[in-house]
C-alpha cells in the first residue's frame, strides 16, 4: 500500500510539471526585430499573459484558443522581455538595431520638401537657384556696395521684395501640406504620425531616433490617378530625406509590383536595397505597405 502510494504521489508530481512546463512557452528565445517591431508569439493555459520590457510597466494580452503574441518596438538597445502567466515565467531577448537617425531632423528635412512639392515647378527652380546662390549673392551686394552703394541698395531691394514674394508662396504651399507634414517632434512609440485617405506614415521614434517608417496606402486608392500621384510623391519624399535613391527604389518597386500582380493573393515580401536604408514590400487583401529601416 505504501509503495503503492509512493507510485502515485511520484507520478502525480510529474504530471504537475509536465502542465507548468507547457503553461506557458515562446517561440523563440531571441528576437530580431523585422519593419518597426519585434513580434513575441507564443502558448498559454490561462485567460491573459503578462510581460514587463526592461522592468517596466506591467502590460497584458489575452490568450485566444490557446494562443498569445505581443509587438515589443525595435529599439537602439537590446531589451529584455519577462512574460508570465500564472506563477510560470519566461524571459527572451530582442535585439538592438540600428535607427534610420534623429527624428527631428529627418521630419524636418521631409517637411522642407513636402512644402515644396506644392510650389509650381517654376517656383520650385527659383527656390532652389535662390538657396544655392544665396552666399555669392551677399558677397556681389557687399563688393558693390564699395564702389556704387546707391546700386547695391537697389539691388538689395529687389532681392528682398523677391525673398518676400517667395515667403509668401511658401506660405500657401505650407497650408496647402499641412495635412502631409510630419509632427516636429513625438513621443516614444509606434504611431500614425500621418494619416490622410491616400497614405498613412507610420513611424516608429524611441529616444529621439527614428528607428522605422512604414508608408500604408489602400489598394482601391492606387486605382486612382490622385492617389497613385500622393504614394509615388511620399514615396519619393521619405526615400530621398532617408538619403536613400528614389529612382533607383521606384523601378524596383515597379518590378515589385508587377510580380504583385501576377500572384494578386501573394503576400510574401520583397526587400529593395538603397544606400543602407532597406524597404520591404507587403501586401495584405486591401493595403499596400512598404516599410523603411536598417
Amino acid at each position: 500500500m505504501k509503495k503503492l502510494l509512493l507510485s502515485a504521489l511520484g507520478l502525480l508530481a510529474l504530471t504537475l510539471a509536465g502542465c507548468s512546463n507547457n503553461a506557458l512557452t515562446t517561440n523563440k528565445t531571441d528576437y530580431h526585430p523585422t519593419a518597426l517591431t519585434a513580434v513575441i508569439k507564443g502558448d498559454a493555459k490561462t485567460k491573459t499573459v503578462h510581460y514587463r520590457i526592461n522592468n517596466g510597466a506591467t502590460q497584458t494580452v489575452n490568450v485566444k484558443s490557446g494562443t498569445y503574441f505581443f509587438q515589443v518596438p525595435a529599439s537602439t538597445k537590446t531589451q529584455t522581455v519577462k512574460v508570465s502567466a500564472g506563477t510560470t515565467h519566461k524571459t527572451v531577448t530582442v535585439h538592438r538595431v540600428k535607427a534610420l537617425g534623429n527624428y527631428r531632423k529627418l521630419a524636418a528635412k521631409y517637411n522642407q520638401m513636402t512644402i515644396a512639392s506644392h510650389l509650381p515647378a517654376k517656383v520650385q527652380k527659383q527656390l532652389q537657384a535662390a538657396q544655392k546662390n544665396q552666399a555669392t549673392t551677399q558677397k556681389k551686394l557687399t563688393a558693390l556696395a564699395k564702389t556704387n552703394p546707391t546700386a547695391a541698395a537697389a539691388a538689395a531691394q529687389k532681392q528682398q521684395a523677391a525673398a518676400k514674394q517667395l515667403q509668401a508662396k511658401m506660405a500657401t504651399a505650407k497650408k496647402q501640406a499641412k495635412d502631409e507634414l510630419l509632427p516636429t517632434s513625438t513621443s516614444a512609440g509606434v504611431k500614425n504620425l500621418v494619416a490622410t485617405k491616400d497614405v498613412t506614415i507610420r513611424g516608429n521614434v524611441q529616444n529621439g531616433q527614428l528607428m522605422g517608417l512604414a508608408l500604408i496606402t489602400p489598394t482601391k486608392q492606387m486605382k486612382t490617378t490622385a492617389g497613385k500621384k500622393q504614394f509615388g510623391t511620399t514615396f519619393a519624399l521619405l526615400g530621398t530625406s532617408l538619403d536613400a535613391k528614389p529612382k533607383y527604389v521606384i523601378k524596383k518597386f515597379e518590378k515589385v509590383l508587377k510580380d504583385a500582380k501576377k500572384k494578386s493573393t501573394s503576400t510574401t515580401t520583397k526587400t529593395i536595397y538603397s544606400n543602407g536604408v532597406r524597404f520591404n514590400t507587403g501586401f495584405s487583401t486591401d493595403h499596400l505597405y512598404i516599410y523603411m529601416t536598417k
